[in-house]
């Protein structure tokens, strides 16, 4: 590669990475407000009439009998009502910038994105912010669009490089967009009537930086990010997308085995991932400011263990490395079953913050050595010629997983009133996904290079 080509190609990189950074960022800055966005609605409008209104008889008709159970369940259906738009339009908006080109489809959905996060700001009601979650879920493209333009820009070869590019932004935003929002939740434009006036929130601050990034964003695509598919090559590209519902056509048995136990681990993380800052309002009565904290020590825990896993896989192997990651995780997740949820009115024992946070930390460790071993195990399994297809593949069925595994977590915290079933289901999870993957071939003894 002559050195202009790489000097565009690495400009080309950097600017993938900071369009999916900072979209994961905005996307992910309401996630440690979720407890008190949802129970500011409940308590104001929670009456017939009403959106949340008719939700809250529902949850009640379904035995919901605390405004907290409540809170949950509506968490988890908004989280899940993202995540299906997102599993829907993504193969759309792929599709689509395989056509029109990848930086026309950028654009249109990194401003769907702002049009959301601005409507977010004014949400004096709550089906205004049902509304910005449908907007931002259609437009949830981005991800699918910018792997694609990486894979443009990158030979086969180079593939794996352009796809960690992608990875470690999304790993890096989910870092940054939580603690934004938490440490951003105790600022407020302005209060009474005049805020009410406007459709003004307690939450328009953090929504404020979310739209002000989306518009950043979209300005910078517009100004600076190239095309990087060829007029040329877009009828050659003119092709369906892979998706979770291909896996039965795929021809490794390897393939479809890791994508499978890719699809179960993430059911169980998806699933604590949305219920956790309802845990720790319910064991602590942490703030958003403090759940802002908690995913700055999940996010380092998980970046240590991406680091350490080029040292593990060298000895252990990827499969291997898999599967201690899940055992890791097994462990984990009992360990926060078995912290009690406290009375009403009483603080939870002493050990328990202690306890919280190791369990915590080390499933977003095993997390950090489980997700690259499953990409890289896929790509070892797969001919050259399909390696795009089977990574499609395995990325769509981690979507389906983040359909899946929100809803079904909030429903069993929501029926037992306990986060324990919730991560007692995660351990449990675990066990047919590591007899998958024990079952697999090590790529090394099949004579692949890893």
């Amino acid at each position: 590669m002559s050195a202009p080509v790489a000097s565009t190609q690495r400009r080309t990189l950097g600017l993938i990475f900071l369009t999916v950074f900072m979209d994961i960022v905005g996307f992910s800055i309401i996630i440690p407000l979720f407890p008190h966005l949802l129970d500011h609605y409940i308590r104001t409008e929670g009456s017939a009439g009403t959106l949340i209104g008719s939700l809250n008889s529902a949850a009640e008709w379904m035995g919901g009998d605390t405004v907290f159970k409540k809170t949950v369940l509506f968490g988890g259906l908004l989280s899940t009502l993202y995540s299906l738009l997102q599993f829907v339009f993504s193969p759309i908006w792929g599709a689509l910038s395989d056509r029109l080109g990848r930086r026309r489809i950028l654009t249109i959905t990194l401003a769907g994105n702002a049009l959301s996060y601005l409507l977010w700001i004014f949400a004096a009601q709550f089906w205004v912010v049902v509304l910005t979650r449908l907007v931002s879920g259609m437009m949830a493209g981005n991800i699918a669009v910018a792997s694609a333009a990486a894979a443009d820009i990158t030979d086969e070869k180079e593939r794996t490089k352009g796809m960690a590019v992608v990875g470690i932004a999304i790993g890096l935003g989910f870092v940054f967009g939580p603690v934004i929002g938490g440490l951003a939740s105790s600022a407020q434009f302005a209060h009474g009537p005049v805020a009410g006036s406007f459709g003004l929130n307690p939450f328009s601050v953090p929504a404020a930086i979310a739209a002000s990034l989306a518009l950043l964003n979209f300005l910078l695509v517009v100004k600076f990010f190239p095309e990087t598919l060829a007029p040329e090559r877009r009828a050659a590209a003119d092709a369906k997308r892979p998706s979770v519902f291909d896996l039965a056509t795929v021809r490794s048995s390897a393939v479809r085995r890791t994508s499978f136990a890719n699809l179960v681990y993430q059911v169980a993380f998806t699933g604590m991932e949305n219920t956790i800052v309802f845990l720790t309002f319910a064991l602590f009565v942490y703030s958003p400011r403090d759940n802002a904290w908690l995913f700055l020590f999940n996010g380092a825990c998980m970046i240590f263990a991406q680091g350490l896993a080029r040292q593990l896989v060298k000895r252990l192997g990827q499969r291997k490395v898999i599967m201690l990651g899940m055992l890791i995780a097994s462990v984990a997740f009992v360990c926060v079953a078995l912290i009690p949820t406290p009375a009403t009115g009483t603080p939870s024992p002493a050990w328990s913050e202690t306890t919280f946070y190791l369990g915590l930390g080390l499933i977003s460790f095993a997390t950090g050595l489980i997700l690259p071993s499953v990409s890289a195990l896929v790509s070892l399994y797969s001919d050259a010629s399909e390696q795009g297809r089977n990574l499609g593949i395995l990325r769509s069925a981690g979507s389906l997983a983040r359909v899946i595994g929100p809803v079904t977590a909030a429903l069993l915290y929501f029926h037992f009133g306990s986060h324990f079933w919730v991560y007692i289901g995660g351990a449990l999870l675990m066990l047919p996904a590591i007899w998958v993957v024990r079952g697999l071939p090590d790529p090394e003894s099949e004579g692949l290079k890893a």
